[in-house]
């Protein structure tokens, strides 16, 4: 069973525009854009794979299956995942890299 090919020909310009560059953009979810234009995750990957050329598409799809940011619900699971986490104690390294008391004199290259 073939699906419908959504008609992007209601967007404007401006608007399709602004959709590829909040697809783009790491910290926007598709739920973000779902809200502000009514596209969902599948008809967002639909205009871009009509809009940008095929290169171009591939690099986006590849940025899109490696970030957790383009999807609300894996967001706050890995923000539940963070504040469970217990702080790591920073390493004291002083001995081993210890400071100059005094600043290197500087040179002239005169």
């Amino acid at each position: 069973m073939n699906k419908p090919i959504p008609d992007f020909h209601d967007l404007s310009d401006a608007d399709t525009s602004q959709i590829i560059a909040m697809a783009w953009d790491d910290n926007t979810s598709f739920e973000a854009i779902a809200l502000n234009y009514g596209l969902d995750e599948a008809r967002v990957i639909t205009l871009m794979r009509q809009r940008l050329k095929a290169r171009s598409f591939q690099i986006w799809r590849m940025r899109v299956r490696a970030r957790n940011s383009k999807h609300a619900v894996k967001q706050t699971q890995q923000r539940a995942q963070i504040s469970q986490d217990p702080p790591r104690a920073l390493a004291d390294n002083s001995d081993e890299f210890p400071l100059r008391e005094t600043p290197a004199p500087r040179r002239s290259l005169l």
